[in-house]
């Protein structure tokens, strides 16, 4: 790549921003901000990666558009355009964090400075600059919580309703439990859970979150610091094309849900396919499960019925799966 020269030498002149853009790398928390800077006849390309709410890396590209192909290059990645005053405000908010917490550490443990050498020394310099060619006030360290608010990502506008085959799968244990399911777009995450819910039979009023590319959504915004409210976005604003996964946790179970195909507008929920019953809800974890599935192999061990009373196991039966009962529970719903 053509090395940038250096910095306060690059552009003079009132500073043109457009062609702006917010990356998010799906499952992850990490964002790329991505914009062009015009000065006069010259342009250039400014990537601002921001890793769990604050400032790591400020670039600036020869070509404009190579501040986009960071996370383009082999990465699943959404993306939403962003105006230039959305730009310049997400851009602060994740600057004044990275300052935030540099003037904290300087304060209460200047020790930890000289532990070891800053990766990144010039980033304190390349903000100075930044702020400057977006027009943004100087940083002021004022009296702050100790956590800022969390990055306020844009999501992009509803889509045309679509309806999608999902494939929704627990990440444990190793002998896959897993749904096809066929949804509209304009599902709430909300919505969705019931679902999954009924997909999975747990009770909808467990403690549930999404993790997608723009951030988490959950029931109760309050107990995860930095969540959004799961009624107020659709599935088809956090993922819209095939590929694309997200995160679902319901109590300490995860799952990946993957788009698999675009398909027509379903009327209701459905369940094309699955393979196993999902985990008792008494077994609250991996472990547990994994308890219950060695108990069943020697039932009538003493140990191993107490086991069984308490994880559920009576009556179980892991490899039982019937598309029809799930769809019955589906239809309830609507």
């Amino acid at each position: 790549m053509t090395r940038v020269e250096r910095w306060p030498k690059l552009l003079h002149g009132p500073i043109e921003l457009s062609d702006c853009v917010v990356q998010g790398q799906v499952d992850q928390d990490l964002v790329v901000l991505a914009a062009k800077l015009t000065a006069g006849k010259r342009s250039v390309g400014v990537e601002v990666v921001v890793n769990d709410r604050e400032v790591d890396v400020i670039e600036l590209h020869p070509e404009p558009e190579d501040a986009l192909a960071v996370l383009r290059n082999g990465f699943e990645v959404t993306e939403a355009p962003l105006t230039p005053e959305e730009f310049r405000s997400q851009v602060e908010a994740a600057l004044i964090v990275r300052a935030d917490r540099g003037a904290w550490i300087r304060e209460r443990i200047p020790e930890l400075l000289e532990l070891g050498t800053d990766p990144r020394p010039d980033l304190p310099e390349r903000a100075v600059q930044l702020r400057r060619w977006l027009g943004l006030p100087a940083y002021e360290p004022l009296p702050r919580m100790s956590t800022a608010d969390p990055l306020p990502l844009v999501l992009p506008p509803p889509v045309p309703v679509t309806g999608f085959r999902l494939a929704v799968a627990l990440s444990e244990p190793d002998d896959a439990i897993w749904r096809r399911l066929e949804v509209r777009s304009d599902v709430t995450l909300a919505g969705l859970h019931r679902i999954l819910a009924a997909a999975f039979d747990r009770d909808e009023r467990e403690y549930h979150r999404f993790e997608t590319a723009y951030g988490g959504f959950s029931v109760d915004a309050q107990s995860s610091e930095g969540d959004r409210f799961d009624d107020e976005v659709t599935l088809g604003q956090v993922i819209t094309s095939p590929g694309h996964r997200l995160v679902y946790e319901a109590e300490s179970w995860r799952h990946w849900i993957r788009i698999e195909q675009l398909v027509a507008l379903p009327g209701a929920p459905s369940c094309l396919d699955g393979e196993r019953a999902a985990p008792p809800a008494e077994c609250e974890d991996h472990q547990s499960y994994e308890m219950l599935l060695e108990a069943l192999r020697d039932p009538d061990d003493e140990e191993n019925e107490e086991l069984l009373e308490e994880l559920g196991g009576h009556g179980f039966d892991p490899e039982w799966f019937d598309k029809e009962v799930v769809d019955e529970r589906l239809a309830r719903l609507s």
